[in-house]
Formats: C-alpha cells, sequence, structure tokens
C-alpha cells in the first residue's frame, strides 16, 4: 500500500520573492503518482501554501494511516515530495522554516517499511527560487542512516535549482515527471523504477542546467532489492508512442492552456510510450527555423500511435507569436436538426433542418448557419402551411472542460416566415372567389446562445445548442415583439 504527502509552498521568507510553480509542481506530482504510481486518491494528500506547523499536523495524520494499514498486515510505503525555498538545510514555507533533518524525521516516525522523500529547493539559475539572484546555496544532503529510507535533493550542497517559465515548473521535477511517465523506461518493460527515474532526471538536468550548473544528489539504503517500481505505464488511461523512426527533442503540450507535459530526447531506433491523462494535446519538435506539430486526441483515454507522415511544419516565428496556440482545424460544416417555440402565438412548435459552418480562432469561435422549417396546423375551416427561412451569425468565447468544449455567445437572426392558407371546400370557394393570399412575414431576432461541442471520433465532433430569442416581427394585429427559443443537435467534421 502506498500513500503520498506532496508539499509545495510559492510563498518563502518575507524577503524571498514568490517562486511561480511550487505549488504546481506539488499538484502534478500527486496527480501523477494517482495516475500510475497505485496511490489511491483518498491515500495522496496535498499541502499547498504550506506552513512548517501544517506539514507536521499532515505526518501525524500519515503516522495514524500507516499505523492502520500495518495493524492490517499492509506493506507501507510512503512517498514524500516537497517544492519550496530553500537555504542552510531547511525549507522556508510561507513564513517559517522546517530544517530537512525535520522532514526526515518525521517520515520516519511515520513508520512506512519503505520511504521516498524527493526535495526540490534552493535557488535557480533562471527563475530565482528565492529572492535577487546572489550566492548559491542549496540544502545540506546526508546519506539518509536509516534502512528504507531514499533521499532525492534537486541539487548539490552548492548549486542552485531552476525553475522555468517555459516549462511551467521546475527543472529536476519536469525531468523527473516526463521519466515517471515513461521516457525512462530504458528497457522498456513498462514500468519505471526508483533508479531508472533518478537517473535519467539527473541526467537531463545536468545537461539543461545553466549559470553554475545542477547535480541533483541522491542517498540510498535499503535491505533485499535495490530498486522499487514507482509508476507502471498500464495503469494509464491514455498512452502515446513514439515508433522507431522517429528520432530528436519532442515536447508534448496539453491543449487548450499550453503547459508542457512531458518531454522526451529520442533516439532512432528506440520505441517510447507516455502514459498520459486522457486530454488533448499538440506534439512538437523543434527543426532549425520551423516547428513540426501533430495533433494529438485522446479525450476519452486509449492508446495513439504518432505518424511521423502526419507532422505539419509551420514556421517558428508563427508559432512563437501565437504562444504555442496553432489551430490544426478551425474550419468546420455540420448538418443540423431541431425544433422551435412557434414565432407566432398560437401556432404550434416546428422542427427545422440546417447546414452550418464554424470557426475557430484561439479561445473565440463563430458560426454562421442558414435553415428551413416546417409547421402544419388547424384554423377555423381552413390548413394552414408554415415555412420559415433563418438565417443566423453566433459568436464568442470558448471554454474546455474535460472533453466537452462550452460555447457561450450572442446570436442574430434573420427569418422570413412564409403561410399559406388552403380552406377545407378550396375547389368550391375558388369558383367564386380567389385563393387566400400568401403571407410573407419578416423577422430579426437577437439572443443568448450556448452551444456543447463533444468528440466523436477523429475529425468528427457532436453538438447541442440552445438559444433565447427575441424577436421582432411585422404581422398586423399582432405585438411587434415575441420571445422564443429553440434547440438542435447538429453533427460535424472539422477541416
Amino acid at each position: 500500500m502506498r500513500l503520498l504527502l506532496s508539499i509545495g509552498s510559492d510563498l518563502g521568507n518575507p524577503d524571498e520573492a514568490p517562486l511561480q510553480h511550487a505549488e504546481d509542481d506539488a499538484k502534478r506530482m500527486r496527480d501523477l503518482f494517482v495516475e500510475l504510481g497505485s496511490v489511491e486518491p483518498a491515500r495522496a494528500l496535498v499541502l499547498t501554501r504550506a506552513t512548517a506547523p501544517r506539514v507536521t499536523e499532515r505526518f501525524a495524520e500519515l503516522q495514524g494511516r500507516v499505523a492502520e494499514l500495518k495493524a492490517a498486515g499492509k506493506r507501507v510505503e510512503l512517498i514524500v515530495f516537497a517544492s519550496a525555498h530553500g537555504k542552510s538545510g531547511a525549507l522556508h514555507l510561507t513564513g517559517t522554516s522546517l530544517p530537512l533533518e525535520t522532514l526526515r524525521e518525521l517520515s520516519k516516525q511515520c513508520g512506512a517499511d519503505l520511504t521516498i522523500t524527493i526535495v526540490d529547493a534552493c535557488q535557480s539559475g533562471i527563475a530565482l527560487k528565492g529572492a535577487a539572484k546572489g550566492p548559491a546555496y542549496a540544502l545540506s544532503v546526508q546519506p539518509p542512516s536509516v534502512t528504507g529510507e531514499v533521499f532525492i535533493a534537486s541539487s548539490g550542497a552548492s548549486e542552485s535549482a531552476q525553475e522555468w517559465d517555459v516549462l511551467s515548473g521546475s527543472l529536476f521535477t519536469h525531468h523527473l515527471i516526463s521519466g515517471l511517465r515513461g521516457d525512462a523506461d530504458t528497457d522498456s518493460d513498462g514500468r519505471v523504477s526508483l533508479m531508472e527515474s533518478y537517473a535519467y532526471a539527473e541526467r537531463r538536468t545536468v545537461a539543461n542546467s545553466v549559470d553554475q550548473g545542477q547535480h541533483p544528489e541522491f542517498a540510498v539504503a535499503l535491505e533485499g532489492s535495490s530498486d522499487v517500481v514507482l509508476t507502471s505505464l498500464s495503469n494509464g488511461r491514455a498512452r502515446v508512442t513514439l515508433d522507431e523512426t522517429m528520432e530528436g527533442r519532442f515536447v508534448l503540450v496539453s491543449q487548450p492552456r499550453a503547459d508542457v507535459v512531458t518531454e522526451v530526447t529520442k533516439t532512432r531506433g528506440r520505441s517510447v510510450t507516455l502514459a498520459v491523462p486522457p486530454g488533448r494535446y499538440l506534439l512538437r519538435q523543434a527543426r532549425g527555423f520551423s516547428v513540426a506539430l501533430q495533433e494529438v486526441e485522446l479525450p476519452w483515454g486509449g492508446a495513439t500511435r504518432v505518424d511521423p507522415r502526419k507532422f505539419v511544419t509551420r514556421d517558428f516565428a508563427e508559432v512563437a507569436l501565437k504562444g504555442g496556440d496553432v489551430g490544426f482545424h478551425p474550419h468546420a460544416l455540420q448538418l443540423q436538426g431541431g425544433v422551435a417555440t412557434p414565432p407566432i402565438e398560437g401556432t404550434p412548435l416546428r422542427w427545422s433542418v440546417g447546414l452550418g459552418y464554424r470557426l475557430t480562432i484561439g479561445q473565440f469561435w463563430a458560426s454562421l448557419s442558414a435553415g428551413w422549417g416546417s409547421a402544419r396546423f388547424r384554423g377555423v375551416d381552413l390548413t394552414t402551411h408554415d415555412n420559415r427561412f433563418a438565417a443566423r451569425l453566433v459568436a464568442g468565447p470558448r471554454f474546455w472542460v474535460g472533453p466537452v468544449t462550452l460555447m457561450p455567445g450572442l446570436g442574430v437572426e434573420g427569418a422570413v416566415l412564409r403561410q399559406e392558407s388552403v380552406r377545407d371546400r378550396e375547389v368550391d370557394i375558388r369558383r367564386s372567389y380567389p385563393a387566400l393570399p400568401v403571407r410573407v412575414t419578416p423577422s430579426f431576432g437577437i439572443g443568448p446562445h450556448l452551444r456543447v461541442e463533444l468528440p466523436v471520433i477523429g475529425p468528427l465532433f457532436a453538438a447541442l445548442s440552445v438559444t433565447a430569442w427575441v424577436r421582432a416581427l411585422n404581422v398586423v394585429g399582432l405585438p411587434a415583439w415575441t420571445i422564443g427559443g429553440d434547440s438542435d443537435i447538429a453533427l460535424g467534421v472539422r477541416f
């Protein structure tokens, strides 16, 4: 049984500039171990804007959980992750100080069979994990003295630890997570071990660190097996595979918010599988002054193999100026059908069908559609056939909630209502009187709109739309303004 405590604090001492990503790193580590590391959600604790007293309280809670599990005969592993300011062998947590020795002692007091502590703290060479850039310092790391304890620090005792805005996280933690998602699986057995993940993160951190360099440190004292499996790729709901023919540095970025999820520096001849959360992604590879791009869509999970032939090359300047938000399939055509409230009081609901075009640009969308609706109803000794032709324009922002896209907006509509009435004894009446005139009524409407899109398969999507209308009608003897609404479903294709 595995427990996790993930600690993050963007705030250190009052004289230290706030960090940007320490708390996000703590959340990412928690999500990773729940997804791939066999940690049940109820046993994964996240402590953000942490203070030393709150950390102590959480360890007291963990000690009780460990005792309960061991009483039930379970073997217990405890993973502790901390990302914060650090200096002189202590974490700086929101105006309080927690010595590393105290952190390790609190971990040992929990009584777990195995304790793995990972600390990412101290200054950085790019975005400082502290205040103004000055002499480098780091947390003092001493080999653990208790069997069953592993301690990992992101840097040496006289070095800086770096936080990169482009990664939206700390350099060491970013590489550690990338390795645990699959790139550190050197033996391709679908599992990432402690030694594999540390060796990967250490190598990548040293290679990418700048200024004075950054060298993670590792201390271990284990009985029995010298390695521990940290993540299993088979636990993931979604997986992306880069085949043997691909080589170079690939970055997988989430969509629509362009956060770096993982990166791979891949050599030809080795297949790499990455376990990622379900969602939409953009796979990028820098190629000189251009960028190769490919969409990877896994909104419901599953597995996909990247096809090297489907990369689209864009100029580097275009990608950079758009902040990485490049729309591959901004256009869509759709077939829609629905029902609408009667435009004239006393007439029934009517069905409608139509065609539409939808355009997306970044976080905004617009659609133009045309449709036809019909109704048939009885009057006094006559039957009326009602045909309505309408065109509408809707635009607004869009928001993503998992695989679903919410698209609120404002719509305007122009329509023509054509009514033709036939009397019950039309043939006899026409011998003496002319046919009833066809009535054509123009109308204009405006109102709020809500559209919900969800992917089906490949470029296909389904959509549900609801609109409330305030309409102006030019009908003699009826109010000039009416209130109504309509709803429709659509099936579309993006291109």
